[in-house]
């Protein structure tokens, strides 16, 4: 099939995605999406962001910057702040022993992450997509940093 010339397919509005979600149980549809890892002048500079949003767009109802913030007092340490439109909505922190295996650190950080998310947003849906993807972000914010310091 051809396409006229002149024309162009267009692309998403998100283009730097990992994960997508439309909600499925709340009376004002909503929208999620993971972008990739991005870099700012906060430190540690490498973090995530996890947009909720109304489904028909506008400004976001919570927009998570997720930082690993490395070992202190010998745990792994991740920093989950929600700063929808630039101002600080709440700040959270996620502790965990080092003596632990990193994968079963990082499973249960992500259970405890998706916990809170699922209820800040009211939509159970929520947790069983986002689980997967947010235990693979706090895995490549922990492997980003332990490169950086090697």
């Amino acid at each position: 099939m051809h396409r006229k010339p002149g024309r162009r397919k267009r692309r998403a509005a998100h283009i730097n995605r990992e994960w997508y979600w439309n909600s499925r149980m709340l009376l004002v549809q909503q929208q999620g999406w993971l972008g990739i890892r991005e870099y700012d002048r906060r430190q540690p500079a490498c973090h995530y962001n996890l947009h909720i949003q109304p489904a028909c767009g506008g400004l976001d109802y919570h927009n998570y910057h997720i930082r690993y913030l490395g070992i202190r007092d010998d745990k792994h340490v991740w920093s989950v702040v929600d700063a929808p439109y630039g101002k600080e909505r709440s700040r959270r922190v996620y502790t965990f022993s080092r003596q632990r295996l990193i994968g079963e650190v990082i499973e249960a950080a992500s259970a405890l992450l998706v916990t809170d998310v699922t209820n800040d947003v009211g939509d159970p849906s929520l947790w069983a997509e986002l689980a997967e993807y947010l235990a693979l972000v706090l895995f490549d914010l922990y492997r980003h940093d332990q490169e950086k310091t090697v």
